[in-house]
């Protein structure tokens, strides 16, 4: 979802005609909804990482992937219109999504490797991302300022703890294939300075301040 949906979204916005950005706006809405029939697990109210097409199995529920998926709804919603047809939809499912999220942060303010084990790492990628999310939510009015604001102060804090003075980041999961066994996702090695880390971290900083300079 992340690596094509924002995509659109950002040729939408080089777009000078209206017809073409309206092509590239209705299709980043449209993936959105057609990933959520595919990795979407409605019981959790989570996404898997993956889903194989001739495979009933559930996929772990993998905190980056998580991430790569709300981040991609936090953009369509900064960018559809409000009057698409597909905006209530979107910002409907996004809610749901940070409802299950802050249900499962850790009381540290970390979110784990794999969301629903705790037996799992505390993880610092999704923890960003997620932290990104709610506070684009608080900032743009689609979440509850007084519910979310302090899950997204709570997580900002943890990921702190990891940020040496220099800038190093440490406790990132290494990019991971797809598997079945979710011991695969809490055996991951973590690296320090790991690129996913980095930009979830700039990204959270970013909104986390734009949230609180605006006052919700």
């Amino acid at each position: 979802m992340f690596m094509g949906i924002p995509f659109l979204i950002q040729a939408s916005q080089y777009s000078h005609d209206p017809a073409t950005r309206k092509v590239f706006l209705d299709d980043a809405a449209n993936q959105i909804l057609d990933f959520n029939t595919q990795v979407w697990d409605s019981s959790a109210n989570l996404y898997m990482h993956a889903h194989f097409s001739d495979n009933n199995v559930k996929m772990p529920y993998w905190s980056r992937a998580n991430g790569w998926a709300i981040w991609a709804m936090s953009e369509v919603l900064m960018n559809l219109p409000k009057d698409h047809p597909k905006y209530n939809l979107i910002l409907e499912h996004f809610r749901k999504h940070v409802a299950s999220l802050a249900k499962l942060q850790d009381v540290s303010g970390f979110w784990f490797n794999v969301l629903n084990r705790p037996d799992s790492p505390k993880e610092i990628s999704g923890t960003a991302i997620f932290t990104m999310a709610i506070a684009r939510g608080v900032t743009n009015g689609w979440l509850d300022a007084k519910k979310y604001k302090p899950i997204a102060e709570k997580g900002w804090d943890a990921i702190k703890t990891e940020i040496e003075p220099d800038g190093t980041v440490h406790k990132i999961c290494v990019g991971s294939m797809c598997s079945e066994d979710v011991s695969y996702y809490i055996n991951r090695p973590f690296y320090d300075n790991d690129t996913h880390g980095l930009f979830a971290v700039l990204f959270a900083g970013i909104d986390m301040t734009k949230m609180l300079k605006s006052g919700k």
